[in-house]
């Protein structure tokens, strides 16, 4: 035990002297690689970081190389090219940059993307979205309502945002700040909530059971 670890400390020591006595040449050829790592770690991070800005020409400059960098294989997937995800943002952008207000940075590329194409009609990913989001969705109306009621209802409030989607509604108003199984949960949520204000759906407090608050439900599902 001891010796292994006497050993380990000499091991480290060996290698410092080794280190101490590189020429400098050979230190500034070691430091170059990662000197190039950094910068295009630095690169990527400056990417990652969506740009706090009013300007539309810098916001859809920073989307447009996202899109290509990231969402590539969505986009080919379902045919969506960069100018349908700069017309999705834009038109739900429209009321901010009248404002002058700063545009809400896009954090999931992917699930945009996702959302343009549903929005053009794409019927792969509206299908492909349902598979995914349809156990979320359930699961949040199932702490509202019964069963069968819960089931069913889930059903028709998809078949409306998609035909709502497809009319400038609906997954249209997506921004991509979230992930859109979030967003979608909290759609559906403030649907039931608006329907049960309105008298056309009730909802019995022995169905509700222990719900979760909608943030709650959201950030679970994410």
């Amino acid at each position: 035990m001891n010796n292994d670890r006497h050993g380990e400390s000499c091991a480290r020591e060996v290698g410092a002297r080794v280190d101490a006595t590189e020429t400098r040449e050979q230190t500034a050829a070691r430091a170059e690689p990662r000197n190039a790592r950094r910068s295009s770690d630095a690169r990527r991070d400056a990417d990652a970081s969506p740009p706090l800005t009013s300007d539309w020409n810098l916001y859809r400059s920073h989307l447009l190389r996202v899109f290509f960098r990231d969402a590539g294989a969505l986009a080919g997937r379902y045919r969506v090219g960069g100018e349908d995800l700069v017309a999705h943002v834009r038109a739900r952008s429209s009321a901010t940059l009248e404002r002058g207000a700063l545009l809400k940075p896009v954090a999931c590329i992917g699930d945009l993307t996702v959302a343009t194409a549903c929005c053009l009609g794409r019927a792969n990913a509206m299908n492909e979205l349902w598979i995914y989001a349809e156990p979320a969705m359930t699961r949040a109306a199932l702490s509202r309502l019964p069963e069968t009621l819960a089931l069913t209802w889930t059903r028709r409030y998809w078949t409306r945002l998609e035909r709502a989607s497809r009319e400038g509604a609906g997954l249209a108003l997506y921004d991509g700040s979230r992930p859109i199984r979030l967003w979608i949960v909290e759609q559906l949520l403030g649907t039931l909530e608006e329907e049960r204000s309105a008298g056309r759906l009730e909802i019995r407090r022995e169905h509700l059971g222990r719900p979760a608050a909608l943030r709650l439900v959201g950030e679970l599902l994410a």
